[in-house]
């Protein structure tokens, strides 16, 4: 083997060997950014998750049942028609007394 062989191997080893590290590395960089990407993707989804945890946390609070809600709204016709009564009364009176 001459000299110029032995330097045409050398440099296609090293050729080889960057070109190989070249692709290892953009092999990582493709892999480190989808881990990164579904790292964000997992962390949104954790938020989502949270969210819908506190909407459902609130959910008995501010939930009203249609029955109860029809109910209550009777009970304040009745309180309003026994102030109106009571007002009607009273005015009644006041008229007798100055007339």
């Amino acid at each position: 083997m001459s000299a110029e062989y032995l330097a045409v191997l050398i440099t296609a080893l090293v050729a080889a060997g960057s070109a190989g590290s070249w692709l290892a590395t953009k092999l990582l960089e493709r892999i480190t950014d989808r881990v990164r990407y579904l790292n964000n993707r997992v962390d949104e989804q954790e938020e989502k998750l949270s969210e819908l945890e506190m909407q459902l946390s609130k959910l008995p609070v501010e939930y009203v049942l249609k029955a109860d809600f029809i109910r209550e709204i009777q009970e304040m016709q009745e309180n309003f028609r026994q102030i109106n009564n009571k007002l009607d009364k009273l005015i009644e009176k006041i008229l007798a007394n100055s007339g």
